[in-house]
C-alpha cells in the first residue's frame, strides 16, 4: 500500500510548497493529489509543484476541481451545458497531460458522479454520470492519454449523488468494463454511510477499488476532511481489510485546511505518521 495525500492549495499562505513536500518526502510519503485549475493558482505553479515531486520521485495524481468552478466541473450539467462543460474538461485533460509528461507515472483522476436533488431524480443523475463517463473515457482512448479514473464514493447528503449508493457504482464499473475505470473509496465518506453500523466487507466491490481517500469525521459537527485521530468513526477495521487484501494501490490523506484549521499541518503529519505505522 502506498500513501499519499491532498495539497490543499491553502497552505501555501503559510509554508512553501518545496518544503511541505520534502518534508513529506522525509516520512516516505509517494503521492500526492492535486486539482488544478487556472483560477486556483497559475497552471505554471501546478507544473512546478509537479516537476518538484518528480525530482523527488513523488508520484502526481489528480482530483477534478469542483471548488474552482460553480457549475462547469458539475456533470449533472452534462446534457445541458454539453458544449461549454465539454471544454472545460478538455481544459483540464490537457493539464493533466502536460503534467503527466513531465512526472512519468500513469495518474489516477478521481471524480464523482453526477448530483441530483431528490430520490425521484436518480434516473437523471445517473444517465448524465453515464453519458459523461462514456465521453471521457472515450476521449482519454482516443487521444492516447495515460489516465486512469476512480469514481469516488461519497456520503449521503440531502442532495444526493451518483456514488454515496455502493451498488450503483458497482453497476457503472460493470456496465463500461474498462480498465481505465475503477473506484476511490472514500473510507471516511462510505463509513459515515453506515455509522453506526458496521462497513461490509464485499469483495464484489473491494475487487474494483484502486485508490483510496480517508479523512477523519466529526458526526456530532457534520464536518469532515479533520485529522483521523480526531474522528468519530474509527477506521483502523477498513485499514486492516486493505491490509489483509494485500492491497497494491493508493491511500490518500485528504485533510483540508478549511476543516483542520491551524492545526492542518499537525494533523496532517501527526496522521501520515500515524499511518505508516500501521499499514
Amino acid at each position: 500500500m502506498k500513501l499519499g495525500f491532498t495539497f490543499d492549495e491553502k497552505i501555501l499562505d503559510k509554508i512553501k510548497f518545496q518544503d511541505l513536500i520534502f518534508k513529506a518526502k522525509k516520512t516516505n510519503i509517494s503521492n500526492i493529489e492535486i486539482s488544478p485549475d487556472k483560477n486556483v493558482l497559475p497552471i505554471d505553479t501546478y507544473v512546478e509543484i509537479s516537476s518538484y515531486c518528480k525530482k523527488l520521485n513523488i508520484d502526481v495524481n489528480f482530483h477534478i476541481p469542483y471548488f474552482a468552478h460553480d457549475y462547469l466541473y458539475e456533470i449533472m450539467n452534462f446534457k445541458e451545458y454539453k458544449k461549454d462543460l465539454i471544454k472545460k474538461y478538455e481544459e483540464f485533460l490537457c493539464i493533466v497531460e502536460n503534467i503527466q509528461n513531465k512526472t512519468c507515472n500513469i495518474p489516477i483522476i478521481v471524480i464523482h458522479g453526477a448530483k441530483y436533488i431528490n430520490p425521484e431524480k436518480f434516473n437523471e443523475g445517473m444517465y448524465n454520470t453515464l453519458i459523461f463517463l462514456d465521453w471521457i473515457l472515450n476521449f482519454i482512448e482516443k487521444k492516447n492519454i495515460s489516465v486512469k479514473l476512480a469514481l469516488e464514493t461519497l456520503s449521503k447528503n440531502t442532495e444526493r449523488t451518483i456514488g454515496d449508493i455502493r451498488k450503483d457504482v458497482i453497476e457503472i464499473i460493470k456496465k463500461f468494463k474498462s480498465n481505465l475505470l475503477g473506484i476511490c473509496w472514500d473510507i471516511s465518506h462510505d463509513s459515515t454511510n453506515y455509522y453506526p453500523g458496521k462497513v461490509p466487507f464485499d469483495d464484489e466491490f473491494y475487487k474494483h477499488i484502486f485508490y483510496c481517500h480517508i479523512h477523519g469525521v466529526n458526526i456530532a459537527k457534520s464536518i469532515s476532511h479533520i485529522s483521523i485521530q480526531k474522528s468519530t468513526i474509527d477506521f483502523s477495521k477498513s485499514i486492516n481489510h486493505l491490509k489483509q487484501n494485500k492491497f497494491e494501490g493508493i491511500i490518500n490523506l485528504e485533510l483540508l485546511i478549511k476543516f483542520c484549521g491551524k492545526s492542518y499541518l499537525d494533523d496532517l503529519f501527526n496522521d501520515i505518521n500515524y499511518l505508516q505505522n500501521i499499514l
